[in-house]
C-alpha cells in the first residue's frame, strides 16, 4: 500500500500563484514581469508595460513605434522577511514614425501622495 504520490503543478501555475501574492491584479492586468532583482536591503521586481496597450490617440494611426519607455513608477508592493518589494513599473512610450510628439498610457496605480500599492496602503491605515 502507500501513498499516492503528489503532483507538482505546472511551473506556469506556480508562477502565476507566486505573482498573485507579490503584484496585485490591477498592475499585473497592464503590466508583465521582466526581471527581478535582489539587493542588500530590497527586493525589486522590474514589470513593464503589455504590448497590446497603445495609447488611445494612436489607435486609429499608421506607422506607430515604440520610443522606448517613459521614467519608471517606483512603488511599494509588501515586506517579507526584512526586505521590502519595490516594483517597478516602466510604461512604453510611442510615437508616429516620422513625428516627434510621445504618447503614453496614464494609469492610477498608488494612493495619492504615497508610494506604495493601495492594498498596502489601506492596510496600514486600517492598522492605525
Amino acid at each position: 500500500m502507500g501513498r499516492k504520490k503528489l503532483e507538482r503543478q505546472p511551473i506556469e501555475q506556480l508562477y502565476s500563484k507566486a505573482m498573485s501574492m507579490l503584484v496585485p491584479a490591477h498592475i499585473q492586468e497592464h503590466f508583465e514581469m521582466w526581471d527581478a532583482k535582489e539587493h542588500k536591503d530590497r527586493w525589486v521586481i522590474e514589470m513593464r508595460e503589455k504590448e497590446c496597450f497603445i495609447p488611445e490617440e494612436l489607435r486609429e494611426k499608421e506607422e506607430i513605434v515604440l520610443d522606448g519607455y517613459c521614467n519608471p513608477i517606483e512603488m511599494l508592493s509588501h515586506s517579507f522577511v526584512c526586505k521590502p518589494i519595490w516594483l517597478r513599473l516602466y510604461r512604453r512610450r510611442y510615437k508616429v514614425s516620422g513625428e516627434d510628439r510621445h504618447y503614453s498610457n496614464e494609469y492610477d496605480l498608488t494612493l495619492q501622495g504615497v508610494r506604495m500599492v493601495p492594498e498596502l496602503g489601506i492596510f496600514l491605515k486600517e492598522e492605525s
